[in-house]
């Protein structure tokens, strides 16, 4: 590599890590409304509702905890993937299907009670039987038990594309903010 090549990644390297030191007071704020605003923006553009519930606690999860299994790429992306799975099935198992969804009727039918249990009762197992723990997708898994996402291929692209890009670009911050930590720890 070229020697100003070399000259402007590290320049761009120190910045980044001296954003990623500030307080946790700055910080979590910052990045978890520019995780929010990235999905809504990109969501936006595509002219696809890819901003969603769950995500708003995986930002958290990713920039406050960043040191959690849970906050990682594979949990992330697996726990969602998992909530849906389990969300999708525990409305077929207990034939909540034809019940009302519960966020646009405010009502909540006896079955959806039975579907939100079984729901997160399954993510949680998938998540532990695949260690892809993620406890923001236990609000995905709720979203389909309760009738929020139907059970189409359009909801599944929704929420897989929202996913994606908040592990994305949170896998990144959670990287920066790490090693902006251990940096820290070795400076005392």
């Amino acid at each position: 590599m070229s020697e100003p090549y070399q000259k402007q990644k590290s320049s761009i390297r120190q910045k980044l890590l001296w954003f990623a030191a500030l307080p946790d007071l700055l910080w979590s704020p910052l990045t978890s409304a520019g995780l929010m605003l990235t999905v809504g923006i990109v969501g936006l553009l595509a002219h696809q509702p890819w901003l969603f519930p769950s995500l708003g606690p995986t930002a958290f999860l990713q920039v406050e905890t960043p040191q959690q299994p849970g906050a990682k790429f594979y949990n992330t992306v697996v726990g969602h993937c998992l909530g849906l799975l389990a969300g999708y099935l525990s409305v077929a198992l207990v034939g909540a299907g034809e019940a009302p969804a519960v966020l646009l009727t405010h009502n909540l039918a006896p079955i959806r009670v039975w579907s939100a249990a079984l729901a997160v009762g399954l993510n949680t197992l998938f998540g532990i039987l695949l260690k892809a723990s993620h406890p923001p997708a236990a609000a995905t898994t709720l979203l389909v038990a309760l009738g929020g996402f139907e059970p189409k291929l359009r909801s599944v692209i929704t929420v897989v594309a929202g996913v994606i890009i908040v592990a994305t670009v949170g896998e990144s911050l959670r990287r920066i903010r790490l090693q902006a930590t251990f940096k820290e720890i070795e400076k005392k």
